[in-house]
């Protein structure tokens, strides 16, 4: 009897040690994945004040750059008083130098106020600014001295995390004077960045806005766009030989020949022309790209660069 007691009191022991046990591992749980909860919103929380402070840095240079001209010597980029920057002035030229570069077609380029030592203050890998008419595409073009895949990961203050910035690999020149010329920028659900290049999917919009501009320090590069299409992942400049005619030719023939390509506006294309293609990424399409090619109109401005 006294036996059935004890083993009745040792059962109600081991009950008692194993709910104890089940409690505290379910007690562990929870601590667990409530810290888990609190980093991934900790990091939420960084990532979108990142992001944001991105995009009020690109809000603020874009809203430079697209300020009106002011009196010589004078930029919108310095500290001025309102009564000195709405003041007219009779002795500003009604054209900037980088809007006197010859263009054909007579494309009417829009004005830009660009400081580049203040641009460069911001970010030294600052060498071009791109802009394409109704779209959000009004950025600066950065290039990474050592790391390709630098601005991928990183925006103008060194911050890590999107949106990014608009870049080109380290195997383009500057100077646009490549046979085909890549700038990557990611595809952002808010619609910056390189977002908007999906605009050229619409046949209205392809037909509306044709034109590309690209501005340096002393020139402003334009483009007339001849495709919008998306295709593989394929790295284009390590996958063709563009040293060579041949490879030049083949490349062309092959963009020509695109199956998958949307829009296209018929544009001579040779192995001498100057290819700019834009590079975005397909929501839910990971092993696809959108690309948007333009062809370089005013050569004469591109031979003056090659010749720095």
């Amino acid at each position: 009897m006294r036996e059935r007691k004890q083993h009745a009191h040792s059962h109600k022991h081991s009950d008692k040690t194993g709910k104890t046990k089940e409690f505290n591992i379910y007690k562990i749980l929870t601590i667990v994945l409530a810290i888990a909860f609190v980093i991934a919103l900790a990091v939420l929380i960084r990532n979108r004040y990142v992001a944001d402070q991105a995009g009020l840095k690109y809000n603020e240079l874009a809203g430079m750059v697209n300020s009106p001209q002011t009196s010589p010597g004078t930029s919108p980029w310095d500290t001025e008083t309102e009564e000195t920057q709405t003041q007219p002035t009779e002795t500003q030229p009604e054209e900037t130098e980088t809007e006197m570069a010859e263009v054909p077609l007579e494309v009417d380029i829009p004005e830009k106020t660009l400081d580049w030592d203040v641009l460069r203050k911001e970010n030294q890998d600052i060498y071009a600014w791109i802009y394409i008419p109704g779209t959000a595409v009004d950025y600066p073009v950065l290039q990474h001295p050592t790391d390709d895949t630098h601005y991928l990961n990183y925006n103008l203050n060194g911050s890590k995390g999107y949106p990014g910035c608009i870049y080109s690999e380290k195997i383009n020149s500057k100077n646009f004077t490549d046979f085909n010329t890549i700038l990557y920028g990611h595809n952002m659900l808010n619609g910056t960045m390189f977002a908007s290049l999906h605009y050229f999917e619409t046949q209205s919009f392809f037909d509306s806005y044709p034109y590309i501009f690209v501005y340096r320090e002393d020139q402003v590069l334009v483009y007339e766009v001849f495709a919008a299409y998306k295709r593989d992942d394929k790295h284009i400049l390590y996958a063709y030989d563009f040293e060579t005619e041949t490879g030049r030719q083949e490349y062309l023939d092959e963009v020509l020949s695109e199956e998958e390509i949307a829009r296209h506006r018929e544009t001579e294309l040779t192995t001498n022309s100057h290819i700019l293609t834009l590079s975005t990424c397909i929501r839910g399409e990971a092993t696809k790209r959108y690309l948007v090619q333009a062809k370089l109109l005013n050569e004469k401005v591109l031979h003056e660069l090659g010749n720095e």
